[in-house]
């Protein structure tokens, strides 16, 4: 893929990530499992041009957004 293709694909991914932040500013859980997945193209990105520390971010925004994810749900279920 070229650099053109991938910084669109990546700017398509950031639209997704805005788009699932609007829906955490909503209170819907799901708006975490939107911005985790949107993480995806970086990650391949990472591991496709050998950027390391892109692939240390993504893990340690997966963590955070399958935490607060999981905890949205649960209070959720409570509510």
């Amino acid at each position: 893929m070229t650099d053109s293709a991938w910084t669109w694909l990546l700017f398509g991914a950031e639209v997704v990530g805005v788009g699932g932040m609007f829906a955490v500013g909503r209170k819907h859980w799901w708006g975490w499992v939107i911005v985790l997945v949107h993480s995806i193209p970086w990650f391949v990105y990472a591991l496709t041009h050998d950027k390391p520390g892109f692939v240390a971010m993504a893990l340690m925004w997966w963590v955070l957004h399958a935490y607060n994810a999981r905890r949205w749900l649960m209070e959720a279920r409570r509510g």
